[in-house]
Formats: structure tokens, sequence, C-alpha cells
């Protein structure tokens, strides 16, 4: 990227090292179990696609910032929705209903 020294360049080893950081990630929850193991999992995937989402976002602000505005609230959706798979009964439900609410689903 510094060789080259253009936008495309920059984008390319941000994405590079947000997947780096994602195989990581996936490899620390690999020592979890259960619903710990798939939040975690969800995590790493959402800040992964934040990282992509803002590497793709410097290039092509105008276009992409809705989309990544989106891509981020969905990927937040995500997690909150797994985080929610651990309770039971009305206290999932409610949960389930708070994600929905905040995040415009």
């Amino acid at each position: 990227a510094q060789y080259k020294n253009t936008p495309k360049a920059h984008m390319k080893a941000r994405i590079a090292a947000a997947d780096a950081d994602y195989s990581v990630a996936k490899e620390k929850c690999k020592a979890q179990s259960g619903n710990a193991k798939d939040v975690c999992i969800k995590e790493a995937k959402a800040v992964h696609t934040k990282a992509v989402v803002d590497a793709k976002s410097s290039q092509k602000i105008k276009e992409v910032k809705s989309d990544a505005t989106q891509d981020k609230r969905d990927a937040d959706y995500k997690v909150a929705i797994e985080k929610c798979d651990a309770l039971a009964g009305p206290a999932k439900d409610g949960c389930v209903a708070e994600a929905k609410l905040k995040y415009g689903k």
C-alpha cells in the first residue's frame, strides 16, 4: 500500500488486516463452547464486517455510506439475537423484541 500509494491499495491493505484479525479472533473462539462460542464468533464477524465496510467506505464514501450503516446494524443485530439465545421464555422474547426495536428490524 505504501509503495503504490493509491486509495485502492490502502483499502486492500486494510481489508487484509481485517481478514487476519478475524482469523485470529475465530481461533480464540474455538477455546469456548456452547452459546459463549456462538456469541464470540458472531462478535468476531461483526467486528470484521465493520472493519471491511470502513475500509471500503474510505474509497467511495458517498456510494457506500448508507450500505455501510445498514451492514453495521445488521451485524450488531445478529450479535444481539445470538446473546438472546442464552435466555428462555419471556426473558428471551423481551430480549428479541428489544433487539428488533433497537436495530429497526
